[in-house]
């Protein structure tokens, strides 16, 4: 039950965004780092070989589930409830395909460019952003008489080319999805509301997932700390952001959450047991596993291209494989975190 809250219409940031990766806690993951997802094994996009990709690596399947490349591509999935089942392809590959393709193509087409034609998926959702193409421009000037001559001459006009070095960073943006297992893939743009606060957690797109209480909750919170900044929001008021967007992903509901399907209605989850069935389970009540928040991670950039990336550990299995609450451990000081931070440019253009 993942969740992924952000804006692209802020005047000094071309992406806010902060998410919840909600997962079996004793699923096999990587920490978010810089590399390549080995390309060999992405044939459809083997150009990339450079460690240009900033993302937590799915160690049982390979792929992401969140993630940007230097380039300035951002991926986001989430999977869409349903009832388990089995497929080969993962949906993770999704975002490990887009974050290494170097296609200049319309974010339009990408969808069939990163997906072989024989895959299946799992109910997923996808969100794709992409750096606007620049432009060079130009501008006209007028230039006046010059000094120390006996007459007046008519005002000249030159034009000035203004780079696109010059010019600010901006995201296209679509939402893929299946609509739930097996479907056939859909893209649509993000509308201007969607640009101005999205969300996107495990609903169905069209089909009521932005009533879920979590929905609400994210939305409208987010919407308070984007109204809340600065008109000029120097990198000096980013600390006091980046900690209100935590906050944002820390809120649970009252009520006590006991099964998968209350999942919609917390926006943190608190480690619950699941049972899975195997295909032979040892006994009939087959394996229990614990479902919660393990990362919590928030992703600024600016409209000059300058990224912020913090990713946090939340829950984990700790002694006899029972949860623990990373930040709340026991000899922890007050405030102090279990986090991975990056700072860097990006080369969008």
């Amino acid at each position: 039950m993942c969740i992924g809250v952000w804006t692209l219409d802020h005047p000094d940031y071309a992406l806010i965004l902060c998410t919840n990766r909600d997962e079996y806690l004793d699923r096999p993951t990587q920490d978010a780092h810089f590399h390549s997802f080995q390309s060999d094994q992405h044939p459809l996009n083997a150009s990339s070989v450079s460690d240009d990709i900033l993302s937590g690596r799915d160690v049982k399947a390979g792929g992401s589930w969140f993630g940007l490349n230097r380039a300035g591509r951002v991926a986001l999935l989430t999977n869409i409830t349903e009832p388990p089942n089995s497929f080969t392809s993962s949906r993770g590959y999704l975002v490990s395909s887009f974050l290494l393709s170097d296609s200049s193509s319309p974010l339009e087409d990408e969808v069939g460019k990163i997906v072989l034609p024989e895959a299946k998926f799992a109910g997923f959702n996808l969100l794709l952003l992409a750096p606007a193409p620049p432009s060079s421009s130009t501008i006209p000037i007028e230039t006046g008489t010059p000094e120390g001559c006996g007459h007046e001459l008519e005002p000249r006009r030159r034009e000035v080319i203004v780079s696109s070095r010059e010019q600010k960073l901006s995201y296209g943006a679509i939402l893929v999805t299946n609509h739930g297992a097996d479907g056939r893939l859909e893209a649509r743009p993000l509308t201007s509301a969607e640009r101005a606060c999205g969300c996107m957690s495990n609903g169905i797109d069209g089909q009521g997932g932005n009533e879920w209480p979590k929905v609400k909750r994210a939305s409208s919170s987010f919407e308070e700390v984007i109204k809340s900044l600065p008109a000029d929001s120097s990198s000096a008021n980013e600390p006091e952001l980046v900690e209100k967007l935590f906050g944002i992903l820390t809120w649970r509901s009252p009520d006590p959450i006991t099964e998968r399907a209350q999942l919609r209605n917390t926006v943190q989850v608190t480690p619950i047991p699941i049972i899975l069935k195997s295909a032979q389970p040892p006994t009939s009540s087959g394996y229990e596993h614990y479902y919660g928040t393990r990362l919590s991670t928030v992703l600024l950039i600016r409209r000059d291209g300058s990224v912020l990336f913090i990713e946090r550990d939340i829950w984990r299995l700790g002694k006899d494989d029972k949860p623990e609450k990373l930040n709340h451990r026991e000899g922890r000081r007050e405030g102090e975190v279990e986090q991975r931070v990056f700072e860097f440019k990006l080369d969008w253009n």
